[in-house]
């Protein structure tokens, strides 16, 4: 019984180290999540073939071709 109390304990302080020392990675982690979401959810047809359309026209004129 005490064996698994220990366990529990050092799990707690082992989840609790990695919050400690990586707070900032998950912070930008879930702030791109967060505006991948956004830009999911705000995507309309149009805007993306209009979007793709410019970014296609942009290449063939760096390249040469358009």
């Amino acid at each position: 019984m005490d064996d698994n109390r220990h366990k529990k304990h050092t799990r707690e302080r082992t989840l609790f180290q990695f919050l400690q020392l990586n707070k900032w990675s998950i912070l930008i982690a879930s702030m791109a999540v967060a505006s991948i979401l956004i830009g999911l959810f705000r995507v309309s047809g149009d805007e993306v073939k209009i979007l793709l359309k410019k970014a296609i026209n942009i290449c063939m004129e760096c390249i040469g071709i358009g």
